[in-house]
């Protein structure tokens, strides 16, 4: 029987841990290959118990107590579950209103299901850059984007960071347009103590089994601030044959995480503070930035690179990046990308074939760009300047774990000649490879 339990522990770092030679060049690696996995989620027998009881139980019922539990939790006024969080976002956006030929304003930075989702409700998604502090959506830039088709602004609080909200609901409110929130990394995150997926007219959010908050499988789930936009989405899909049902299955497991969840933020939060604290002694690395008033939720922990911290200024920004990336992943760090181009450059966006013949984006011609990555300047900046973490800071991610990844980046940072030595070659810029979203 395959098991996910650890197969060995995690010692605490030594400092001659740190003094060691990189792993790339022969030493001992900062986390040995026995101890890199990180298993997601936990199952207990309470979520086997929950599942199993499922099995007995009306299975609307079961969908429906989750999802009310859930809507409590985040303190919307109603919520529909569905079967995965494309389909959320799609029924957010038709909740709030959108129409055929509508544009609604997304970031070029985000995951593509937030522009497929404005494509599956028949409306144009129109691109802007992002704030090159928090990497969510400017609100400057969306405000510049709005015309007389715009329906809707929906930005993405990206790796679990809630977009200026304040900002963006001023901008709606002044020019007539619905606020939906893209929360998919989002679970728990807050502004002023006002959970992600309550603060717009409308919500979007993913519950894969990789999210903060999984449930078993795909689900995902749509809020909605008002029971007119709630009834307009169920509406829908009656009138057009949708079947985006939750499983039960996925409800009863998500169900019995929910009781854990704020166990699991607070654990999420503490290792996302011991590798703060442990990158901002380098020098070379760079923590998330945190507004005054908001909660990261950290679903990704996004590290900015400083060359100049080291003397690797005259170097090119992304060269210095691909180099930290391998003697990182040689230590048992996996930081990785997670995209390389913006979304409005990848191919569903540049050929425009939609449901065939170009529509939906024929609706609406004008709203129509064919984009490269120069479009959006801040985009490309962070895209060449930072590294992520994905799952790697979540419970059960032991807290010897976090200490040994702030120990490899001190590790790594110690040793600008060894960056320099894999940086001098011809590198190409992120945005200038095919483009890839993981």
């Amino acid at each position: 029987m395959i098991t996910d339990f650890p197969t060995a522990p995690i010692d605490l770092p030594r400092p001659a841990d740190r003094e060691a030679e990189l792993a790339a060049l022969g030493g001992p690696a900062m986390i040995g290959k026995e101890t890199r996995r990180t298993p997601f989620p936990v199952i207990t027998k309470e979520d086997v118990l929950h599942m199993l009881l499922a099995q007995r139980q009306d299975p609307s019922k079961v969908v429906d107590g989750f999802a009310e539990a859930y809507c409590e939790y985040v303190g919307a006024a109603f919520a529909l579950p569905t079967a995965s969080g494309t389909a959320g976002l799609h029924m957010a956006l038709v909740g709030a209103g959108v129409e055929p030929g509508d544009e609604v304003i997304v970031p070029a930075f985000t995951f593509i299901a937030t522009a497929q989702a404005v494509v599956a409700a028949h409306a144009i998604p129109v691109f802007v850059d992002i704030d090159p502090v928090t990497y969510c959506m400017d609100p400057a830039a969306a405000a510049a984007a709005v015309t007389e088709r715009t329906r809707a602004v929906m930005p993405v609080h990206v790796h679990g960071l809630p977009a200026d909200m304040p900002a963006l609901r001023g901008l709606c409110e002044e020019r007539g347009l619905a606020l939906v929130e893209d929360a998919s990394h989002a679970h728990s995150a807050k502004i002023e103590g006002r959970v992600a997926g309550s603060i717009g007219d409308a919500a979007g959010q993913s519950l894969m089994a990789d999210k903060n908050f999984p449930l078993g499988g795909e689900g995902g789930i749509a809020f909605y601030a008002t029971e007119d936009a709630y009834t307009r989405a169920v509406e829908y899909l009656g009138r057009n044959g949708i079947d985006y049902r939750m499983a039960p299955i996925a409800a009863a497991f998500g169900a019995s995480q929910l009781e854990r969840l704020p166990y699991y933020d607070k654990v999420r939060a503490r290792n996302a503070e011991v590798l703060a604290e442990a990158l901002r002694e380098t020098g070379l690395f760079t923590p998330p930035h945190v507004p005054d008033g908001h909660v990261h939720a950290y679903n990704m922990y996004r590290i900015g690179l400083r060359p100049e911290a080291v003397g690797l200024e005259d170097l090119p920004v992304h060269a210095v990046k691909q180099a930290v990336h391998e003697l990182l992943v040689a230590e048992g760090v996996p930081a990785r990308e997670w995209q390389n181009t913006p979304i409005p450059c990848h191919l569903p966006f540049q050929r425009r074939d939609g449901f065939g013949g170009g529509y939906p984006f024929t609706l609406n011609p004008g709203a129509v760009r064919d984009h490269v990555p120069e479009d959006f300047p801040n985009t490309v900046a962070m895209l060449e300047r930072t590294l992520v973490l994905c799952r790697e800071l979540r419970s059960p991610v032991e807290y010897e774990r976090a200490l040994r990844y702030g120990e490899a980046f001190a590790k790594v940072a110690r040793r600008p000649d060894a960056i320099r030595k894999l940086a001098s070659g011809d590198i190409p810029r992120p945005h200038r490879r095919a483009a890839r979203l993981g």
